[in-house]
């Protein structure tokens, strides 16, 4: 049969003699004297003597084998069709499969969501002690969101103990933008929530969060490069969180940390500033011990976690005095400060700062007591007498006797009125009510804004009845 395809028309046809179609197909030309030959089954070629043909060799067309090329955890571009090579066949080649394992898909970097405390429980993945009385417990949302705060906030748990829940805010220690979020909790005497959740929070173990908050951060507190990080037991856990952030994301960062503690086994997150040490030149440590000698400190250059320094300091029931601060920070103007601890310590910073001639637009503090419960929430109440004063709440209905003189977030408890008592420090205004009638004496404003004080709100945690109140929680 001759090819499909037409050859070129540069070739020169070739001169043919007639040919006469006999019986047995193309035969003999039309002048031969020759019998025809005898009829086979068989188709015979020509013979074609006097006639010589060249022509164009063409390839025979033939149907391509396509290879298909499966690739597990490849792109989508790997199936291919390529011609094969191999002489053609009658039969319809089988496709070859090829299956690759190993390859990566290369997706758009997409940022994960962030949080959200109203959809999403926390879920307890570690816990780890720090010293004998404190804990860190590490986080997980169930949706593997990310943690989106800013260094130095706190977030308010709901713990629900015996068929009651109670709410606390606990500072974040752990640095934002992550898949985990740490909580470094210390134990207290008649501490209802913290002591609870030591004994019984195992890994596994969920709880619900009502949200981020807090003023006391490097992100809305505008600071200078140079800074003075200070704190004292538990009040390490926000002042950590803003110096790993600071260190990882602002190179430029001279951070000095300043901690005290009764002595080096109730330091909370000794061998992570160590690590941190060794890790970035611009930080320094520097542990004022009460139950020590000397002054103790950390440097990446040592070749020991611990030394004693040559001159003596003094101390006075744990608090810093304006010759430590001077000896050790004398370029102490020129720093900003953040401050977190009890709040007896903290106005004995404050007031060195200000003896210093300190710029106190530079100087952001934060006081953060462990929660207690009830009862040592009465006793913090030392202005309370045997006289009585009412209590009015005429959204749920309560009108009760109750002590002049108490807190007033006590005296809500009490009486049933579901009202959120965080920090119990007035710092995270998750208390914040408002006195319709008479008056009460409030120690913090801390979360209110002036128009919030002229219309009478207070926060229930800082504020002791005077007389006859009515209150509204809305």
């Amino acid at each position: 049969m001759s090819s499909t395809k037409t050859p070129s028309s540069t070739l020169s046809p070739p001169v043919l003699k007639s040919l006469k179609l006999n019986s047995s197909g193309l035969g003999q030309s039309a002048t031969s004297k020759e019998q025809p030959a005898p009829v086979s089954s068989k188709l015979q070629a020509p013979t074609l003597s006097t006639l010589k043909i060249s022509t164009p060799k063409f390839s025979s067309p033939k149907l391509a084998t396509p290879k298909l090329s499966f690739s597990l955890g490849g792109d989508n571009s790997t199936i291919t069709t390529k011609p094969s090579s191999a002489k053609p066949s009658s039969k319809l080649s089988t496709p070859k499969l090829n299956f690759s394992l190993g390859e990566t898909i290369t997706k758009p970097n997409l940022k994960p969501a962030a949080w959200s405390p109203s959809a999403t429980p926390l879920v307890l993945v570690k816990r780890e002690s720090e010293t004998h009385d404190s804990m860190s417990f590490t986080f997980a949302a169930a949706d593997q969101a990310l943690f989106d705060f800013k260094p130095g906030q706190f977030v308010t748990l709901a713990v629900k103990i015996e068929n009651k829940t109670h709410y606390r805010a606990y500072s974040i220690s752990s640095a934002p933008q992550q898949k985990q979020l740490r909580l470094t909790i210390k134990r207290v005497p008649d501490g209802l929530v913290s002591n609870w959740l030591a004994d019984n929070l195992s890994i596994g173990d969920s709880l619900s969060a009502l949200n981020i908050a807090g003023q006391f951060n490097s992100s809305d507190c505008k600071h200078k490069s140079k800074l003075l990080l200070i704190s004292a037991g538990c009040g390490i856990t926000p002042v950590m969180s803003i110096a790993k952030t600071l260190l990882a994301h602002n190179s430029d960062a001279d951070i000095e940390f300043l901690h005290c503690a009764r002595d080096k086994d109730n330091v909370i997150f000794h061998d992570e500033m160590q690590t941190l040490l060794t890790q970035y030149s611009n930080f320094k440590v520097q542990l004022l011990l009460e139950n020590s000698d000397g002054f103790a400190s950390f440097s990446a250059n040592d070749n020991t976690n611990e030394k004693t320094n040559s001159r003596a300091l003094s101390h006075q029931t744990g608090m810093v005095s304006a010759d430590v601060i001077r000896q050790l920070y004398p370029d102490l103007n020129q720093r900003t400060i953040f401050l977190c601890g009890p709040v007896g310590f903290m106005k004995a910073v404050e007031n060195i700062a200000q003896e210093s001639d300190f710029d106190m637009a530079n100087f952001f503090q934060e006081s953060f007591t462990p929660a207690a419960d009830n009862k040592q929430q009465d006793q913090i109440s030392s202005g309370a007498t045997e006289t009585s004063v009412m209590l009015h709440v005429p959204d749920f209905a309560v009108e009760a006797e109750v002590i002049q003189g108490s807190l007033l977030l006590d005296a809500l408890e009490k009486h049933g009125v579901p009202v959120i008592g965080a920090c119990r420090a007035g710092v995270c205004g998750s208390c914040k009510c408002k006195v319709t009638k008479g008056s009460v004496t409030s120690t913090s404003t801390e979360t209110l804004t002036e128009e919030d004080v002229e219309q009478g709100f207070v926060l229930a945690c800082s504020s002791t009845l005077r007389d006859d109140v009515t209150v509204a929680l809305s």
